[in-house]
């Protein structure tokens, strides 16, 4: 069926702890699209029938953390207030480039499926299911892909010494905790040398962020990340942290990360992990494009770690760097996600 957009709305921002990411991708996307000439209105849920943005709004957004006071100014109502209002009566289509909860979790896309408006990306089942990173670990298994080994906390479990003790015996003294459906590393602490008093701290902070939290054995050895546009995997991207692990700081400061596209893997290997993120996004449901994250152990195993429906969208994010390493333009790819929509 072709396809005639004219009028696009890319929602961005939200009320989740990645606000300002999202307003960041949103600025790029909106660019791209003017420059491609469709008529474009950017669109902010956390203010509701009131979302549109202004073009000065736009362009001022920045990726700063967002502290959870500043968070606590919007509600959920206001979601529901936006995608009802006039502000989509004119919308031949959605480009989406929310992250987190009521975002990449499935609600929005259940709102706009039930307002008939096609937009980008997974529909709301793959949605739900990649953001929770426990669930996407168990079907990971059931296609037998490798993930690491993992343990889940719920918020109101009182975390004691003798269950952290539990914890490390399971995981081993290196373990990632991290919020079960966050993304951008928001919330999430890199446990060394076993220390239960870090152990417990760490899920502590996790509680802010979610209901759940996920603690996996940490994987020595690289990091690496494949994007996914359409039905084609594009160029492994190799995550090199100058100093520490690739946090929040390191991930949205200049200059503290290298990334290698293509990162330099024996050909066999590359494929083994390009397969298994072609699987990894198939089991979950997902469609339009991805990116999937592994750790590559020092004995070339790759584990795969979760799958991002809404990835990041800035000019410097990986999904368009990897396009970029096969001469895909932003406005390129732009364009093209506009045209995996079904």
């Amino acid at each position: 069926m072709e396809k005639n957009y004219k009028t696009i709305a890319v929602i961005m921002g939200g009320i989740s702890s990645e606000r300002n990411i999202s307003l960041v991708s949103g600025k790029a996307v909106v660019n791209a699209l003017m420059s491609l000439g469709y008529t474009v209105k950017p669109i902010d849920p956390a203010k509701g029938a009131n979302g549109l943005l202004s073009d000065a709004e736009v362009q001022s957004a920045t990726a700063d953390p967002i502290d959870k006071k500043t968070l606590e100014q919007y509600n959920k109502q206001s979601l529901l207030e936006c995608i009802q209002s006039p502000l989509f009566d004119d919308v031949d289509c959605c480009f989406l480039v929310m992250h987190g909860q009521l975002g990449e979790d499935g609600v929005l896309q259940t709102l706009l499926e039930l307002r008939d408006i096609p937009f980008t990306g997974s529909k709301r089942i793959a949605s739900t299911i990649a953001m929770d990173k426990a669930l996407s670990k168990a079907l990971f298994q059931t296609a037998a892909i490798p993930t690491a080994p993992w343990h889940v906390v719920h918020a109101n479990d009182e975390v004691t010494m003798e269950m952290a003790k539990e914890i490390r015996e399971e995981l081993g003294k290196e373990i990632v905790v991290k919020p079960n459906d966050q993304g951008s590393t928001v919330g999430m602490t890199f446990v060394r040398n076993g220390n239960l008093d870090e152990l417990i701290e760490a899920i502590e902070i996790a509680k802010n962020y979610s209901d759940q939290i996920l603690l996996e054995t940490y994987i020595p050895g690289r990091e690496l990340t494949v994007s996914i546009l359409g039905e084609e995997v594009l160029p492994i991207v190799e995550i090199v942290p100058k100093d520490g692990y690739y946090d929040y700081s390191n991930k949205y400061t200049k200059g503290r990360t290298e990334y290698i596209c293509p990162a330099e893997i024996a050909e066999d290997i590359r494929e083994y992990i390009a397969n298994l993120s072609y699987a990894a996004y198939s089991v979950l449901g997902c469609e339009g494009f991805g990116r999937v994250d592994f750790r590559l152990s020092s004995e070339n195993i790759p584990f795969c770690l979760e799958v991002n429906t809404l990835p990041g969208l800035t000019t410097t994010s990986l999904f368009p760097m990897a396009a970029k390493a096969v001469d895909i333009s932003f406005e390129q790819m732009c364009q093209q996600l506009l045209d995996t929509i079904q």
